[in-house]
């Protein structure tokens, strides 16, 4: 892979209390975004440090937002992560593609944003401090939810996706539509960022994103913090978007499907066993 890193670690928890009751500087907030609420929940339950940090590494809009709801402003940050893998063994992932991150500044933090942001480097991660990460957030956004949402409804990989005609039509649609939300919402993103887009997407090659794995293991998925939230932003500018409409409600409802077959299959796993 284009990033090459490895690490032993010298302290594993395996349930939340220990790990809480450790009392960690900062905590790395990494699993989806639809299950943060109730990380969270569990992190408040055993009280934190007071001047604990959280960090959001997640994918999708305003999710730095879970954070600040339990916590407070002053505690929550949001990095933007620009790369994609793939586990290939339980300890093992293989980095597709890697690119600049950001991490968010705030002026009250004590310089631990900027902490954080040396500590990230250091280790070889390229991570840039921003005022404006939600901008940064926002397009990252932009590229999970339009590739990785047809990927999803068709299991093609981002190569495949991209290849075919249709699809790249279809994509850049939604692009286009997302444009439009970004720029009344307040965002720069510039006259060529459409462009600059399917150039990124168009080098995501055999890979699948995860809102694509989350559906073929019968998982949720963060489609309500991608196509959800853009279509939701848009409904309240007053905003016609119908790809992106149609996209989250396919999505959402085809999540609601996969779900109940792996509960169902489950079940009568369970059943046939006894």
């Amino acid at each position: 892979g284009v990033l090459q890193a490895e690490t032993q670690l010298t302290d594993v928890f395996a349930s939340m209390e220990p790990f809480v009751r450790a009392a960690p500087d900062i905590i790395l907030i990494c699993a989806k975004s639809c299950y943060s609420k109730d990380i969270l929940r569990q992190i408040k339950a055993y009280n934190p440090g007071e001047k604990t940090v959280f960090v959001s590494c997640q994918n999708g809009i305003d999710v730095e937002e879970q954070i600040t709801e339990v916590f407070g402003p002053d505690r929550a940050l949001r990095i933007v992560l620009n790369f994609g893998v793939n586990f290939i063994s339980r300890t093992e992932v293989h980095a597709a593609w890697n690119f600049e991150h950001f991490l968010s500044e705030k002026e009250d933090m004590n310089g631990i944003d900027r902490r954080i942001c040396d500590d990230l480097n250091r280790a070889g991660l390229k991570v840039k401090l921003v005022k404006n990460y939600k901008e940064e957030a926002f397009k990252k956004a932009i590229l999970n939810s339009s590739l990785g949402s047809v990927c999803a409804l068709t299991h093609m990989t981002m190569g495949e996706a991209m290849e075919d005609a249709e699809m790249l039509r279809l994509i850049r649609e939604f692009i286009r539509e997302s444009i439009v939300v970004a720029k009344a919402a307040g965002y720069a993103l510039g006259d060529s960022y459409l462009e600059t887009a399917i150039d990124y997407l168009s080098r995501g090659g055999n890979h699948k994103p995860s809102i694509l794995v989350d559906i073929e293991n019968g998982r949720m998925t963060e489609n309500e913090a991608h196509c959800g939230q853009l279509f939701r932003m848009a409904e309240k500018m007053g905003i016609e978007v119908p790809v992106i409409q149609t996209t989250y409600y396919f999505v959402k409802n085809l999540e609601r499907a996969v779900i109940l077959n792996s509960y169902v299959s489950r079940s009568t796993d369970r059943k046939s066993t006894r």
